[in-house]
């Protein structure tokens, strides 16, 4: 009798570990939104030129196609705790899908610069929405000894996005006209859509929420300015380099618009301090390792980021080679990053993260040390 009960609470126990087949298709729906929207966000980079010249946009302006992206997406990606508490997770995901759908077909049918520009804060709303609740599902739903492989999956999914969209930028700059990335694009989306609402379940219930529409003011202010700032001090450092006379001009607006940026952060840090339900809660950045883990982190996508924009548009500008071409080169580093995403999943369950975190700091360290 015993025997049996140990029998069958071991198999209940393999049962608890197996990862559902409503799981996957859960993750794979909300992916496909967050692979496509930092896949546009990339490949839109490679495609910078031809677009300058089509609508006759400076370089300052055409790469706030990637910078309004990014920055809708820092927008709304705070908003996700408080969507998840008052929305269920099916209605969360069709907000998203409709988003990026709109966005993608607004960006094929585009007539000028403000039109695609709307069309990609459309589809950074979206992945905005659809990047969290990708990780809330693995999160809440995965078993316990798969959680580690499961996020790098996720992480995969992030990564993978950024090596193969300057290539598929190239691709389609060379071969066809850009507005065709959107419209191959929008089946994916139509899959996402009919999959998602049959395997996304609800497994915590709603509960009344509210927002106190301050901190989404000041978090806007604050990002805005922010971004603002870095692009007047971008000119300012231009304009100096240049001998023009607006240096100066261009430095204060800079040094002002930082300032009204950190006073709005300031001001929701204390506003979330004193509320009952905030935004963001903050406290949890009075964690030593914490604070050190995000400034990682947030170093690793700056730079990330940085290069994704920098190298393909070097390569065109610079150096002269096609789109392509352009393309082409950041896709077999971007690749061999995506693939390690899962293996350092499984060696986090396997391990914990002391061990394959150091692994991975020695290969830089010698990376670097084997360039100079």
């Amino acid at each position: 009798m015993s025997q049996s009960i140990a029998r069958n609470d071991n198999t209940a126990t393999q049962d608890d570990e197996n990862i559902s087949i409503n799981l996957i298709l859960a993750i794979l729906s909300t992916g496909i939104m967050a692979f496509i929207g930092i896949l546009t966000e990339t490949l839109t980079n490679v495609l910078f030129p031809g677009l300058m010249a089509e609508f006759h946009v400076d370089t300052s302006t055409v790469q706030w196609l990637t910078t309004g992206y990014l920055l809708t997406v820092a927008l709304v990606t705070p908003l996700s705790s408080y969507f998840k508490r008052k929305l269920k997770l099916r209605t969360i995901f069709l907000t998203a899908i409709v988003l990026c759908i709109t966005g993608c077909l607004m960006a094929a049918c585009t007539l000028n610069f403000p039109m695609l520009m709307t069309a990609r804060i459309l589809q950074g709303a979206g992945t905005g929405i659809a990047l969290p609740l990708m990780f809330n599902i693995i999160l809440e739903q995965s078993p316990k000894s798969k959680i580690g492989m499961l996020m790098g999956v996720g992480g995969m999914v992030v990564a993978v996005a950024p090596a193969l969209g300057p290539t598929v930028g190239g691709l389609v700059g060379t071969f066809m006209p850009w507005r065709w990335i959107f419209v191959i694009l929008l089946p994916f989306l139509f899959v996402s859509l009919v999959c998602g609402p049959k395997t996304i379940h609800q497994v915590t219930p709603t509960e009344e929420s509210h927002i106190n529409p301050l901190h989404v003011l000041c978090l806007a202010v604050g990002f805005v300015r922010f971004v603002f700032a870095l692009d007047r001090g971008g000119s300012a450092v231009t304009a100096v380099s240049n001998g023009d006379t607006s240096a100066t001009t261009q430095c204060v607006i800079a040094v002002v618009l930082l300032l009204i940026a950190m006073a709005a952060l300031l001001v929701f840090a204390w506003v979330s301090h004193r509320a009952f339900s905030p935004l963001v809660r903050l406290t949890v950045l009075r964690s030593v390792k914490f604070r050190w883990h995000l400034l990682a982190y947030v170093l690793l996508q700056f730079v990330t980021i940085g290069y994704g924009y920098m190298i393909p548009n070097a390569s065109q500008l610079g150096f002269g080679a096609s789109v392509l071409a352009a393309g082409v080169v950041l896709l077999p580093g971007a690749l061999l990053g995506a693939a390690s995403a899962p293996v350092s999943g499984s060696l986090l369950d396997k391990f914990g993260s002391v061990r394959p975190m150091f692994t991975a700091m020695l290969a830089d360290l010698r990376a670097f040390a084997s360039k100079r």
